[in-house]
């Protein structure tokens, strides 16, 4: 059984950093996901977008640490996003209700245009 992991590449795009998110964020890439997101969520007045195109993945625990980056981000005077999610993905943050907590975008373009206009 081949074990396909999570990988974050980090891309600085004029000031916004996206974190381009691959592989599932479940149980086994939870830790993994939190200690390369927290250093840079845990900074004041930095723009996140979390590109999700290639998430394949996401349990409650993934689902409730993006909902904690998005009160984070509040309290710090920061912008944190989550674009791109594949429709599956998507429906269950809907019908869990978290898109009320987290800020979704269709697409990256859409959110950086947000996050460049703060």
């Amino acid at each position: 059984m081949t074990n396909v992991g999570l990988s974050i590449e980090f891309e600085d795009r004029q000031g916004i950093q996206v974190l381009h998110v691959s592989g599932p964020l479940d149980s086994m890439t939870h830790d993994q996901f939190k200690s390369q997101v927290d250093p840079l969520v845990s900074q004041p007045r930095v723009r996140i977008v979390l590109d999700c195109e290639n998430l394949t993945y996401v349990n409650s625990r993934g689902l409730t640490l993006m909902a904690h980056y998005q009160r984070l981000a509040a309290a710090n005077l920061s912008f944190f996003a989550v674009a791109a999610l594949n429709n599956r993905v998507s429906k269950a943050i809907e019908l869990l209700g978290m898109d009320k907590v987290v800020k979704l975008y269709p697409t990256v373009a859409e959110a950086l245009q947000t996050a460049a206009a703060l």
